[in-house]
């Protein structure tokens, strides 16, 4: 027994299951988790080293290259950019994207622990595995109020400690409050009065401030814990505390040599809610949080805590969920719309029961698709989310096919019992053919390669599970359906003389295409040729993947290094001062800013020269100006604003393709490298449409560096090791313990010079060291000081020393035409195009610097691999296809027949882009792909009509006529419903989900085409090649019968 004929005489099972379906899917949709982009693990780690006080090029002499050279060897390394910066080493090592990424961890942890000879004062490096979860806040929250330094900073402890406890929050960091230190500063003057120095003071505090356990002790028949307790409870002890005795007997306590001062740490960032000083809270999620509902908790706390403390002014920003909760709805209404579409199609078609049939199985396949999801842990996103609107059509494909074939049995007398049986099993290898194809286009492009592929590659495996549930609904569930509901069809239908004369003409149109088969191809071709040329001389233009359009616009901007805290505070106060004020202003929610702080390349820069200002808008929809006007009158206002060394807006989220224009120069010589820099943004600078030009170069803050006299210094009795940690001590201060406060909380304590006495060089050479003779010697008298000027970071890619030009893509105007420029121009322009035999402006950058290399990275480096790897992925597709239809047609021929369509959709697919003036982009390269599988399942049914005609004596013309003919309904049904399904997301005037409009665009235009090409010209080519087929002799069929001979002329 088929499992077809199990299935109708077995309807209470078949119930059974369709009701646990939509039990187990409805559950799982509530409880999957939600999200706005998919948690893409980069394959991507960041080694973080910490060495307070090291200037860029000691950190790259004595920390970066040691940790290089040892992680070099690790397998399937992609590449390693590092960061020298002032006190900061960081190492970006990307693997491979078919690198086992549990096991590059563990050999990356190898690696680091046979690092052995980092400076003694440097921390341990840190290994921080990236993926979106961790880069990307779930949301932030912005406290304010009248309060103090500390009050904040222990509130925002207080709201850190509860939302910890919140289910699924994984981590909470705080920005811009200080922590509590104790600093002691000392006396220069007092301490050489006393004959003490700064070792003195350290070695006081440290072996005082300890508590020491001394073992056991039995004292009668009791057993007691020894412990030596000396452990500072309050700063006025730390006052007290004896250094030494002087000759006299008398103690020297330290508030004699020093002020003791419970403060908190040095300011080196500040947080600004529209313009008033802040606290961000940022807010992670942990992979399984629903984040609909772990926002819905967060939001409830903060209005609960922000109750107790009256004053306190905490506004959550930048809530996720917001957007996903948008996506969700509106994607859920084209949805929705898409069902009422294709329900009216079928219904003018088939009736209103079969079109109730087939539209019941979308949400069945859907919720089963939901169930399939959790098990291959894919979470509900805008990816996942639209993938299921864009199969929306296609998976009442199927059910149409069984449908319309069932329904025929009933129209010829089958009860409806056998005319589900029938109708299902004569269509069913064809339907898991066509079902498979379409699979079959989508799946290889799980082996996309780059950071876009990361991010797609969830698409192809909804849409295949999606695919996989519609194959088992259409083959199980309705066809028990259609035997216990349907009832047998009327003699004549309303639709009749509609559908006749659909038939009629169409017999007339192919007949025309048959007679003039070279004609036909011609016009094919010639379409096709237009296609090609309207690509190559630039009609269409071309976009790597669609520019986002993110609730935030984030400003990133640098002052001169070396600018301290409160001067790029007042820059950033003017540009605060300006957006505030601007027209565009109405647009505008809130102003977010970090001074003294930035996240670049995944990680934080701190430095009081950097600030991010973040500039939350209103929803998209409601917006009514675009971001690029908003960006363009910022630009405007800071290209006059003095101050300022570098700027560039940024994405605060989504997949990380790199900067549109992103070249780097690698070489030996920093001053050559910083020259050649200059050079290429002068390049850049003379193209239209490329903006916010910067380098990773900057001029750092002045150095001084102190040689020691190697011969002095032997003579005295010091090593260099003993200058360093004096002059570090005396200038910028060194922990030199730990205060707890009541045992709970930690606090530094710092020991530094008052800043009065290290304020220039003189007090620095003056500085006074004891050696291990008692003796006090004078820094000058064992070294020379020289001041030079340093960088403010040194960049590393593979262990060579480059520097990274980078700058955005805009419009412009040229000839009063608005136009957009794109990264492949800008490459043209400077690499000029050898085809053309166009110039480029650095053509001969090998000539002009040949121990210099520069090669392209961003956009153009991810679309390089995105596009090749697709390119392989619509290779093995189509091979997989034709793997499928030569089992189905047991036939090398007519599978290529079949597939003749795939390369002609794409005619249709450009004059789609043509017509809505949408850029090709990597969406409409994957829309051309998964288009490959679905335009062939019409000519499959085609040629496997035709075949059965032959089959039973019917000649060529008249086979390929009637084969038209009685498959021109659910070939048309089957276009038309994979398009209207998709039909919505084209029309949609919501910003937010436009990015996938030019996948649509493709879906629509080039399967309308492809079903023209299908209807037509498939049969020409068929009667073509069993023309030649049969001249050769290696065809069964009758082939020399010509066209007048056996069609009727009723032109």
């Amino acid at each position: 027994m088929s499992l077809v004929k199990f299935a109708v005489r077995n309807s209470p099972l078949v119930n059974i299951i369709m009701i646990i379906v939509f039990i187990v899917g409805i559950f799982t949709l509530k409880n999957i988790p939600k999200e706005d982009m998919p948690a893409v693990d980069f394959g991507s780690f960041v080694i973080v080293v910490i060495y307070p006080g090291v200037s860029p090029s000691e950190m790259e002499e004595l920390v970066v290259k040691k940790i290089e050279d040892e992680i070099s060897d690790v397998e399937n390394i992609d590449f390693i950019n590092s960061t020298s910066q002032e006190g900061r080493a960081s190492l970006f090592v990307t693997f491979e994207p078919d690198a086992d990424i549990d096991k590059a961890q563990n050999d990356l942890i190898t690696e680091l622990d046979k690092v052995r000879d980092l400076p003694a004062d440097a921390e341990d490096p840190i290994l921080i595995r990236l993926n979106m979860r961790e880069i990307n806040e779930m949301c932030n929250i912005a406290l304010g109020g009248n309060f103090s330094q500390n009050a904040i900073r222990e509130i925002a402890e207080n709201m850190r400690d509860g939302l910890l406890n919140i289910p699924y929050v994984s981590k909470v960091n705080i920005i811009g409050s200080r922590d509590r230190e104790i600093h002691i500063e000392a006396d220069e003057h007092k301490l050489n009065a006393f004959g003490l120095t700064l070792d003195d003071l350290k070695n006081a505090v440290r072996f005082r401030n300890m508590n020491v356990p001394g073992g056991k002790v039995n004292f009668g028949k009791a057993e007691f814990i020894i412990r030596t307790v000396g452990e500072f409870h309050h700063p006025d002890e730390i006052e007290n505390l004896i250094i030494r005795m002087d000759q006299n007997g008398r103690a020297i306590y330290l508030k004699d040599v020093a002020a003791v001062k419970d403060t908190l740490e040095e300011r080196n960032t500040l947080v600004k809610l529209d313009g008033n000083p802040s606290v961000r809270i940022e807010v992670f999620k942990k992979a399984k949080g629903n984040i609909i509902s772990v926002m819905k908790d967060v939001r409830d706390y903060v209005e609960n805590f922000k109750k107790n403390i009256p004053g306190l002014e905490a506004t959550v920003r930048n809530d996720d969920s917001v957007e996903v909760k948008n996506s969700i709805r509106i994607l859920g209404n084209n949805a929705l719309f898409g069902i009422v579409l294709v329900f009216v199609i079928l219904f003018v078609f088939i009736g209103w029961r079969n079109a109730l049939f087939a539209t019941w199985g979308i949400p069945f396949s859907f919720l089963l698709t939901f169930i399939l999801m959790s098990f291959f842990n894919i979470t509900v996103n805008n990816l996942s989310l639209f993938a299921l609107v864009l199969v929306l059509g296609m998976i009442v494909d199927d059910a149409i096919i069984v449908l319309e074939n069932s329904h025929r049995y009933l129209e010829e007398g089958y009860s409806p019992r056998e005319a589900a049986i029938k109708g299902t099993e004569g269509i069913m290898w064809p339907v898991i053919a066509a079902v498979t194809t379409t699979a079959a286009a989508f799946l290889p492009m799980v082996i996309m390669k780059g950071m876009m592929g990361k991010f797609m590659r969830i698409f192809p495996i909804v849409v295949s599970l999606a695919l996989f549930a519609s194959l088992f609904e259409s083959l199980i569930i309705l066809p028990s359906h259609i035997a216990d509901l349907s009832k047998p069809p009327k003699k004549i239908h309303r639709q009749s003389k509609f559908q006749l004369f659909i038939v009629k003409h169409y017999k007339r149109m192919i007949k025309k295409a048959l007679r003039h088969r070279f004609l036909t191809i011609f016009f094919i071709f010639a379409a096709m040729f237009l296609a090609l040329s309207a690509l190559a001389f630039r009609f269409v233009k071309f976009e790597f993947f669609p520019k986002q359009t993110p609730k935030t616009i984030v400003l990133k901007l640098k002052t001169p290094a070396g600018t301290n805290l409160d001067r790029t505070n007042e820059i950033v106060s003017k540009i605060e001062n300006y957006i505030m004020n601007m027209k565009e202003k109405e647009d505008v929610e809130a102003i977010i800013s970090s001074v003294g702080y930035m996240m670049e390349n995944h990680e934080s820069q701190l430095m009081t020269s950097n600030a991010q200002i973040s500039i939350d808008l209103k929803e998209i929809d409601k917006m009514k100006y675009s971001h690029e006007q908003i960006k363009n009158s910022i630009r405007s206002f800071i290209e006059q604003l003095p101050g300022i060394y570098t700027f560039k807006f940024d994405l605060p989220q989504g997949p990380p393709t790199g900067k549109d224009v992103e070249i780097r120069i690698k070489g030996d010589n920093l001053d050559k490298l910083a020259y050649i820099g200059e050079v290429v943004k002068n390049e850049l600078r003379k193209i239209p449409g490329v903006k916010d030009i910067e380098d990773s170069f900057q001029a750092g803050k002045k150095e001084v560096e102190i040689i020691p006299k190697y011969e002095n210094l032997a003579m005295s009795g010091l090593t260099v090791a003993q200058i360093a940690e004096v002059v570090r001590t005396a200038s910028n201060g060194t922990t030199i313990s730990k205060f707890r406060n009541g045992g709970v909380d930690e606090y530094d304590i710092v020991l530094r010079l008052k800043e009065s006495q290290i304020n220039n060089l003189e007090n620095l050479k003056n500085l006074k060291i004891r050696n291990r003779r008692g003796e006090l010697i004078c820094l000058k008298d064992v070294a020379d000081f020289h001041i030079s000027s340093g960088l403010t970071k040194i960049e590393h890619r593979d262990g060579k020393r480059i520097i990274t030009i980078t700058g955005d893509t805009s419009f412009y105007f040229e000839h009063g035409r608005k136009k957009k420029r794109t990264s492949d121009e800008v490459t043209r322009i400077l690499l000029g195009n050898r085809f053309t035999g166009q110039k480029g402006t650095l053509s001969n950058f090998n000539q002009r610097f040949p121990d210099y290399m520069m090669e392209f990275g961003g956009v153009v480096e991810e679309q390089k691999k995105s596009y090749n790897s697709l390119l392989l992925a619509f290779g093995i597709a189509v091979l997989l296809i034709y793997a499928i239809l030569a089992t189905i047609f047991k036939s090398y021929v007519q599978p290529l027949i079949v597939m003749f369509t795939i390369p002609f959709a794409f005619i249709g697919v450009v004059f789609g882009l043509l017509v809505t003036n949408i850029p090709f982009s990597m969406n409409t390269m994957i829309a051309f792909v998964a288009l490959a599988g679905v335009v062939v399942n019409d000519s499959l049914v085609l040629v496997d009509f035709v075949n059965r005609e032959r089959d039973r004596g019917i000649d060529r013309w008249n086979s390929l006529i009637n084969a038209g003919a009685i498959r021109l309904r659910p070939i048309i049904l089957t276009t038309v419903t994979t398009i209207f399904g998709v039909l919505p997301m084209i029309f949609t005037t919501s910003k937010s989900v436009r990015d996938w409009k030019p996948m649509a665009v493709s879906i629509v235009f080039g399967l309308a085409f492809a079903t023209v090409l299908t209807l037509f010209v498939i049969p020409v080519v068929y009667s073509l090649v069993d023309s030649l087929f049969g001249k050769l002799k290696l065809t069964r069929f009758k082939t020399h019968q010509s066209f007048d001979e056996c069609v009727k002329n009723d032109d």
